[in-house]
């Protein structure tokens, strides 16, 4: 007898509409799926410290969650990618500053490079 198949509840979330530019590069914010929501990596583009590109980062995460009504308590896992290392205790003091005494479980890399050049790039796994 087969497996009998479940139907995928993957949802794409777009807080306005799709970019049609053909320069955006291809993928969603956020997917809920199955109690989760996965939240694309994200960067600030235009410049600043690793703090502030660290505390925009989570800023940028906090809408996406807060736009398929999870929240940032509800982070059960962050990927965290530094352009330099060196920056791991600046970025990891703005990131305590957010979850404090409940944090999600992490990894943090320090990568070869971040596209346009960013020094911080998170991505969010959460409940819904």
């Amino acid at each position: 007898m087969a497996a009998s198949k479940k139907a995928s509840t993957k949802k794409s979330h777009w807080k306005e509409g799709r970019p049609t530019d053909g320069k955006t590069p291809l993928y969603s914010p956020a997917i809920t799926c199955n109690g989760f929501v996965f939240v694309s990596g994200t960067g600030k583009i235009d410049g600043g410290t690793i703090q502030e590109q660290t505390k925009w980062a989570l800023d940028s995460i906090e809408a996406n969650l807060k736009h398929v009504g999870s929240s940032m308590e509800k982070a059960v896992k962050c990927n965290v990618y530094l352009s330099d290392i060196n920056n791991y205790g600046p970025m990891n003091e703005t990131f305590r500053g957010r979850f404090g005494d409940n944090p999600p479980a992490r990894t943090t890399l320090a990568v070869a490079a971040i596209p346009y050049g960013c020094l911080v790039e998170i991505e969010v796994m959460a409940e819904a």
